[in-house]
C-alpha cells in the first residue's frame, strides 16, 4: 500500500496485491476478497472524515 499526497488537500492511495500463483489469486477471487477489499477500501472516507472534526 502507497499513501501519497497529489496535492489541494488531496491524497491518493494505491494497493498492489502479489500472489505466489495465478491458481492463489483465482480462489481467494473465488472466496469474496474483491468485494470484501472494496468493501473496506470504501469505508476509508468516512472514517477519515470522523478523524478530521475535533473532538470536544
Amino acid at each position: 500500500m502507497r499513501i501519497e499526497a497529489i496535492g489541494d488537500g488531496r491524497t491518493r492511495m494505491s494497493i498492489d496485491s502479489t500472489f505466489p500463483s495465478t491458481e492463489a489469486m483465482e480462489q481467494l477471487l473465488a472466496m469474496g476478497m474483491e468485494e470484501g477489499l472494496s468493501q473496506a477500501i470504501g469505508q476509508i472516507d468516512a472514517i477519515l472524515a470522523e478523524d478530521a472534526v475535533p473532538q470536544s
